[in-house]
């Protein structure tokens, strides 16, 4: 019983948390709303976290880790794929503002909605296999879509470096986008890393509580430092878009 109440306690502070970072980026997307592309991706960021902050409070409310495993696990992996769709865009985004097109968020959309539909159809069928078999979907597309933000960011950084974009001084300051990137580059790797590992973890213990416990208190960190670093590249989200308006679309890896 020990083990659950902890797991409840930590679905109530994550869920919390969540929520009040999502609000407070709404309020720091007003603070830069001249910046489409950032305003944007404070949002994509916003509802990603309340995604997450939903899910943790359905599972506190369902309680379904100890009752329905299957279940459990399907509402896990549902708003880790929805909320790291969000997450790709906005990052993504950032780094090449022509990448969100149409077409790019109604494919995403198309396979997020048939990742739902396989994972609670086999989460109901209550077949341990097949429901591994459906997470296939959501770690195929995760990878594509990292893939697309790593590819970006990495020949962004390069074009940068050859245009020598990176340094600006302004009489009193020098900026450097070598520091801003590096900490969102490194928010990106922790929830890469925290998403995968979550779902592949949880749903091989579909019914152990204290993984997800220690999951969730290590998301609370993840979380908070992908607000930290969003909220940080903000101060330098002018002279990020002028040297990004300095890089063509096909530079930046445009093409999808």
């Amino acid at each position: 019983m020990v083990d659950v109440e902890l797991y409840q306690s930590a679905l109530l502070i994550a869920g919390i948390f969540n929520f009040a970072m999502a609000f407070t980026l709404c309020h720091t997307n007003y603070i830069y709303r001249n910046y489409e592309v950032y305003q944007r991706a404070c949002l994509f960021t916003a509802l990603c976290f309340i995604m997450f902050g939903t899910g943790f409070f359905l599972h506190y409310a369902l309680v379904w880790r100890t009752v329905w495993p299957a279940g459990a696990t399907a509402l896990s992996v549902s708003y880790f794929h929805a909320g790291g769709t969000m997450m790709s865009w906005s990052h993504t985004s950032l780094l090449n503002p022509s990448y969100l097109t149409r077409g790019i968020m109604v494919r995403d959309i198309t396979i997020v909605v048939i990742g739902l539909a396989a994972y609670w159809t086999t989460a109901v069928m209550c077949s341990l296999s097949v429901f591994h078999l459906s997470l296939i979907i959501f770690l195929l597309h995760i990878v594509w879509l990292s893939f697309k933000f790593y590819y970006t960011y990495f020949t962004v950084s390069r074009r940068m470096i050859e245009k020598k974009l990176y340094e600006q001084t302004d009489g009193k300051k020098n900026f450097s986008l070598f520091t801003y990137h590096r900490s969102f580059l490194l928010s990106c790797h922790l929830i890469i890393g925290f998403g995968i590992g979550s779902i592949i973890l949880t749903a091989f213990n579909p019914s152990a509580v204290w993984p997800y416990t220690l999951l969730l208190s290590i998301g609370i960190g993840v979380f908070v430092y992908i607000f930290y670093s969003l909220c940080e590249y903000g101060i330098v989200i002018d002279f990020a878009t002028n040297a990004l308006d300095e890089i063509t679309p096909q530079d930046a890896g445009e093409k999808n």
